[in-house]
């Protein structure tokens, strides 16, 4: 898709009722090292991320998974890296796709947006890292 300025696959995501357990059935089976697991800012939904090569498994669940339920996992899907979140998203919504507004990612700095529609079942994302200036903190010298 370099129509839209796509540089690589930033990360996979995997979608379950306990991302606790499949990031562990991961890290057990294929040998990667879980780096970082969070709450997601708003919806509580709990994350797990680890690196395959160059690319970031990321999985996702609910913030309470019912222990008594069957583990059930699913790809979601992929996000792209972009140059320039809103001219890919405009590129997109120009070609039929329904595509969010770029909003604030997990990861510091970066804008997110989701294509909704026109995918053929294939979910994804564009992601723009370093497209939200830092704040220096209060005292710092500019």
């Amino acid at each position: 898709m370099t129509g839209i300025g796509a540089t690589h696959i930033d990360h996979i995501v995997i979608s379950s009722n306990n991302s606790e357990v499949v990031a562990e059935t991961f890290r057990r089976n294929l040998g990667i090292e879980i780096r970082r697991t969070m709450s997601r800012p708003g919806t509580g939904a709990r994350l797990a991320f680890a690196k395959l090569g160059d690319v970031i498994l990321e999985f996702a669940g609910p913030p309470e998974p019912d222990p008594a339920a069957e583990v059930k996992a699913r790809l979601w899907g992929m996000v792209l890296a972009v140059a320039d979140i809103a001219a890919a998203v405009e590129r997109l919504r120009g070609l039929g796709y329904d595509v969010t507004d770029p909003r604030p990612a997990v990861q510091p700095g970066a804008l997110i947006a989701t294509v909704k529609s026109g995918t053929g079942g294939v979910p994804f994302a564009l992601i723009q890292y370093n497209a939200i200036p830092h704040e220096s903190p209060a005292g710092a010298a500019p």
